[in-house]
């Protein structure tokens, strides 16, 4: 009987170490994402001229099929890579909401890098049946004209045509969803480099290794005026905190609890179109990754007042360079 009863211990012993031998190999992001059907969402539609104005509808279809034919080529180049777009909303619970993070992240699971774009949420673009618009105002249109589901949509075409570059992901968060997810694995693990003030929520971080809630994660995320290099030091502590994120998921004691934060996870985030073995992909892969992964660039170009007009008026603006804008998509996103 105790014979039986070693043997058949050692026998689900062995079979918990081959299978979770096995899920880890599975889900390591450069096999993984070889194996999935990686979707495409939105193909730039149309573009925009030197001056600001959309281009015409037969110029539109002329640069859709020279986008597919170099989305072709560079699909054969790293067929793997990809592109996710993610938007932190400015509402809480059923407000209509404005964009105020806008990223594309360029994921390479083969290389373990990526490449961060950030837009400013003031970049003047197009914006289907409005015109020449702030960036972060495509969410909002969207919701008012069909829904959540539409500003969705909305904002994904926007983004693609702005940097014309199709997009497969999103992740789509507000406030209170950020801010319940950090406080559920408890806190987040970040190195300050200087004593910043975060406006948003009156509170200045001293320098050095410190674990923070979700209140004042957010508050980090969001801060656009403390850092001496201005939005470039923005992308970095945003990048830091997502990569802390995936070090606390796959942590030792959060490990049995996985799926259950997965499952949180989701709820809180407004929504995405990546799947659960997808996030634990990408949870593997940004904890393996230190700050040389890593790539950041902002949308080029310079400040300038403009009409606009959902409000009829000036606006400040972060006016595009195109030219400069091309060869940063070319490099980073494609």
């Amino acid at each position: 009987m105790k014979r039986w009863l070693k043997l058949s211990l050692l026998s689900i012993t062995v079979l918990l170490i081959g299978g979770g031998a096995y899920g880890y190999y599975a889900l390591l992001p450069s096999r993984h994402f070889s194996r999935t059907d990686i979707p495409v969402l939105v193909k730039p539609t149309q573009t925009e001229t030197k001056s600001g104005d959309s281009a015409s509808n037969s110029n539109r279809a002329d640069n859709s099929d020279s986008a597919d034919s170099a989305n072709q080529k560079n699909a054969k180049q790293d067929k793997n890579a990809f592109n996710v777009l993610v938007l932190g909303l400015d509402a809480r619970g059923n407000e209509n909401s404005r964009s105020d993070v806008i990223m594309v992240v360029r994921v390479k699971p083969k290389e373990g890098k990526a490449n961060i774009v950030s837009i400013p949420r003031d970049t003047r673009v197009y914006v289907d049946e409005i015109g020449m618009t702030k960036i972060n105002h495509a969410h909002i249109v969207g919701e008012l004209r069909g829904g959540t589901k539409e500003g969705t949509q909305t904002a994904l075409q926007t983004v693609s045509n702005l940097l014309n570059v199709p997009i497969n992901y999103y992740i789509k968060t507000d406030f209170k969803g950020f801010e319940n997810f950090i406080d559920t694995i408890g806190g987040v693990n970040v190195h300050i480099n200087e004593a910043l003030f975060l406006r948003a929520i009156s509170v200045t971080l001293q320098p050095g290794d410190q674990i923070i809630d979700g209140k004042t994660a957010l508050g980090l995320v969001r801060e656009r005026w403390a850092f001496s290099d201005g939005d470039f030091g923005r992308q970095t502590e945003q990048s830091q905190i997502l990569q802390s994120v995936a070090e606390q998921l796959l942590s030792p004691k959060h490990l049995p609890e996985l799926a259950g934060l997965l499952v949180k996870l989701k709820s809180d985030i407004l929504d995405t179109n990546l799947k659960e073995d997808d996030l634990i992909s990408l949870a593997w892969m940004l904890k393996g990754m230190n700050k040389d992964d890593f790539d950041y660039v902002q949308v080029p170009g310079k400040s300038g007042y403009e009409m606009d007009p959902m409000v009829g008026s000036k606006l400040y603006y972060w006016i595009p360079d195109k030219e400069l804008l091309a060869g940063l998509s070319e490099q980073y996103l494609k």
